[in-house]
C-alpha cells in the first residue's frame, strides 16, 4: 500500500456510486489503470476538475483494491481545441480507445504517453485527424508489438516500385504486384492498395514524435489507409473500439461539405 504521483493521461470516465467518478488513466510509470475520483461529482470537490482527454500529474493512493483512489489532480493541459469540434473530438476520442484497447493494466509503457499527447494536441490545433490518429495508431501498434513486414515482397524480397501492392494483415506480409495472391483481391485478410499508400504508411512507422502529422494522407491514400488500419486492429486486437464507428459517421457528415472520404 502506498501513495505515488505520475504524469498521467486520463483516457475515460464514467459516473461510479452516488458522487464518484471511475477514471481510466495511463501513466508514465504506471502504465494503464483504474482509479476513482470520490466525491468529484460535488460541485466543491477539488477533484471536479478531472475530465477525460486530457494530461494531469495526479497524486494516487494504491492500496488493496484492484482500484487505486485519486487523491489530488493538477492539471497540465487539457487541449481545449478538442471540444470546438466534433471530427477532431472523433480522433482523440479514438486513440484514447486504442490504448485502453492495446495496453494491459499496470504494464508500464511509458513511450505511449508523448505520443498520445503530440496527437491530441496536433488534433486539437486543427491538425490533419486522419493523417494524425492513423500516424499515431501505427505507433501505438509498433509499441505494442504488432509491426507489420510491409517492407519488401514476401515472395522475391524486392522493394516495390511500381503498379499496386496487396497488404495481408493476417501475416504481416506484403507482395509486389508480381506476386500478388488470389486473397489480397479482397477476401478478409487482406487487399491490394496504391504504392502511394504503401510509401505513405512507411514514411509514417518511420516517424519521431515531433514530425507527427507530417506525411499527409488524402483523398484513395486516406481512404484506404483508414481501411487497413480498422481491418488490422480488428484482425490483430480482436474488435473493433467503439469511436471507430463514431469516427466514420463524423466524418461522413463533414464530407458532405468536402471531398467524401469514407
Amino acid at each position: 500500500m502506498a501513495q505515488y504521483q505520475d504524469h498521467m493521461l486520463i483516457l475515460k470516465s464514467r459516473p461510479y456510486r452516488e458522487a464518484d467518478i471511475l477514471l481510466t488513466l495511463f501513466g508514465i510509470k504506471s502504465g494503464k489503470i483504474g482509479a476513482v475520483a470520490k466525491g468529484a461529482r460535488r460541485p466543491k470537490s477539488r477533484l471536479a476538475g478531472v475530465y477525460p482527454l486530457s494530461y494531469v500529474i495526479c497524486q494516487i493512493y494504491h492500496g488493496r483494491s484492484s482500484l487505486d483512489t485519486l487523491n489530488g489532480v493538477d492539471l497540465v493541459d487539457g487541449f481545449p481545441g478538442l471540444q470546438k469540434d466534433l471530427s477532431r473530438l472523433s480522433w482523440a476520442l479514438l486513440l484514447a480507445d486504442l490504448v485502453d484497447e492495446m495496453f494491459s493494466e499496470r504494464d508500464p509503457a511509458p513511450e505511449v504517453v508523448p505520443w498520445i499527447i503530440a496527437a491530441w494536441d496536433r488534433v486539437a490545433g486543427e491538425g490533419p485527424g486522419l493523417t494524425t490518429a492513423l500516424s499515431a495508431g501505427w505507433q501505438l501498434l509498433k509499441l505494442a508489438g504488432y509491426i507489420p513486414q510491409w517492407e519488401t515482397c514476401h515472395i522475391c524480397g524486392e522493394i516495390p516500385v511500381q503498379n499496386s501492392v496487396g497488404v495481408d494483415w493476417e501475416h504481416d506480409v506484403m507482395y509486389c504486384s508480381r506476386h500478388l495472391p488470389v486473397r489480397s483481391q479482397g477476401a478478409s485478410e487482406g487487399m491490394a492498395v496504391s504504392l502511394g499508400s504503401l510509401r505513405t504508411w512507411q514514411r509514417w512507422m518511420t516517424l519521431d514524435v515531433t514530425k507527427l502529422g507530417n506525411y499527409e494522407a488524402k483523398g484513395i491514400i486516406g481512404e484506404e489507409l483508414f481501411f487497413v488500419f480498422g481491418q488490422y486492429i480488428e484482425r490483430h486486437i480482436g474488435r473493433m473500439p467503439r469511436s471507430w464507428q463514431f469516427v466514420r459517421e463524423v466524418e461522413n457528415i463533414a464530407g458532405k461539405e468536402r471531398n467524401r472520404l469514407f
